[in-house]
């Protein structure tokens, strides 16, 4: 009797096991790979060797970008029963910054495809960006970082906070087929005398320039054959000196999407020298661009979507090296993080000059604002003013209304990440930051609020007195 209800106990086991595969099975081809990852994780829990589960706990991780576990169980996997592990372990050991193994990966999977495999120069590729990776994960640069704020890309110019005195720039989102928009970027000089700006030739974004004449502009002209190439060139800026040109291109040197560089103009050859990949951390496997250096503040900005859902972009605030810091240690895994800007040295002592650049932000030439007195008196210009008592609270609470828009724009996206991360990990790393915010937006508005009433009244007692 015992041993029949012992058969009968695991023929009840194996239904169930084979239930559960069935289910993963169903779960994975129909691509609900979260699902598909619980079923596969309590059938580990099971057989925790078994190849199939763990390529397929593997793939459903590596689907939903939890890359680290990915590769924990993809390398427990044998290439000959899945050929395409090697594949998988290629992208995700370089989206982790571990380029060495990325070339094996890669060179491993090549050698099981047929010489003629039209595949082969798309693997090359990768194999050529992952060695360029391993060499720039020699030279990361150590920067301090001031601030970074999540944005929309559409407007992400909107939140790079530089004096006029470095020139402007300009967004433009230029449609080339009915699936790819673009930005088309320009950026004029202070003295409004040149211009370099991003156009579209057939599909294909390069950089152009032209100089104003006494009767209007030069016609357009390439930047430079050493910086137009065959691929994409855009976002440019040039720096005070007239000289050094910031860009990003998507090209042979890039790690794949734009990646940043930075040229200098020849006067004895009159031609830009070689571009140079500016490296680690301010370049990815994902888009970078948009560089700016204030080199009078000593504060720089760059645009990133690592790590970023969709049409959005993190702009980072930084302090420039005045000359290139490499970080030195042994310790490959801290390296790789601040690589990936996962760590980062926080830049202390800039209040000042940040407090600086979003005043002559917000100090535009009309000087237009609209400040409400009481019912029948309103501001529309700041020399309406008539002390200066209210003057000086309402630029306090003007820069306040600009910090708090910054504040509740970040608060927004950090909210958008929350509901779209998978792992209670990653929400658990978030909610903190959302509460902080939280906090700080309510302050805020307390001082803005305390500002208003404060301005109001300084403003009637001297209405009051000059009458």
């Amino acid at each position: 009797m015992k041993c029949k209800l012992i058969f009968f106990s695991l023929l009840l086991c194996l239904a169930i096991s084979a239930k559960q595969v069935d289910n993963g099975e169903a779960l994975f081809n129909s691509k609900q790979y979260l699902k598909a990852r619980g079923v596969y994780e309590n059938l580990l829990k099971q057989r925790p060797k078994d190849a199939s589960y763990n390529y397929k706990y593997a793939r459903c991780c590596y689907e939903l970008k939890d890359y680290e576990t990915a590769i924990v169980h993809f390398e427990l996997v044998g290439a000959k029963l899945f050929p395409m592990r090697d594949l998988y372990l290629g992208e995700l050991y370089f989206n982790t910054y571990r380029f060495d193994q990325s070339v094996l990966a890669y060179q491993a999977y090549m050698s099981t495809l047929k010489p003629d495999d039209s595949r082969i120069p798309e693997y090359k590729q990768k194999i050529k960006q992952a060695e360029t990776g391993a060499k720039m994960l020699n030279k990361v640069e150590d920067i301090a970082i001031v601030d970074s704020v999540l944005v929309g890309k559409n407007e992400f110019l909107k939140y790079y906070k530089f004096s006029n005195e470095l020139g402007s720039l300009h967004q433009e989102l230029l449609k080339i087929t009915a699936r790819r928009t673009v930005d088309k970027i320009k950026y004029t000089t202070q003295r409004q005398d040149r211009v370099y700006y991003s156009d579209s030739i057939q599909g294909q974004m390069d950089i152009f320039t032209s100089y104003r004449l006494l009767d209007g502009w030069s016609a357009p002209t390439p930047v430079s054959s050493e910086i137009n190439s065959s691929a994409n060139e855009n976002y440019p800026f040039l720096l005070l000196d007239g000289v050094t040109v910031y860009f990003a291109s998507d090209g042979e040197k890039s790690l794949g999407g734009y990646d940043l560089f930075i040229s200098r103009f020849n006067p004895e050859t009159d031609s830009f020298l070689t571009p140079e990949n500016i490296g680690f951390p301010f370049n990815s496997p994902a888009n970078d661009y948009m560089m700016v250096i204030d080199e009078q503040h000593h504060l720089g900005w760059f645009a990133t979507d690592r790590n970023q859902v969709a049409g959005k972009v993190m702009i980072y605030t930084f302090v420039p090296n005045e000359t290139k810091n490499i970080v030195r240690s042994d310790d490959k895994n801290y390296i790789r993080n601040l690589a990936m800007l996962k760590t980062y040295r926080k830049a202390t002592d800039v209040s000042v000059r940040t407090d600086s650049v979003i005043q002559k932000q917000s100090q535009k030439d009309d000087n237009r604002i609209e400040f409400v007195v009481n019912d029948s008196i309103v501001y529309t210009n700041i020399n309406q003013f008539k002390s200066p008592e209210g003057l000086k609270l309402w630029q306090e609470m003007h820069k306040l209304s600009l910090e708090d828009k910054i504040l509740r724009t970040k608060l927004t996206d950090l909210r958008t990440q929350y509901s779209n991360v998978v792992t209670e990990k990653e929400k658990s790393e978030i909610a903190p930051k959302i509460l902080e915010l939280e906090v700080k937006i309510r302050e805020e508005q307390k001082q803005i609020s305390l500002k208003t009433i404060q301005i109001r009244n300084a403003e009637l007692k001297s209405i009051q007195n000059l009458k």
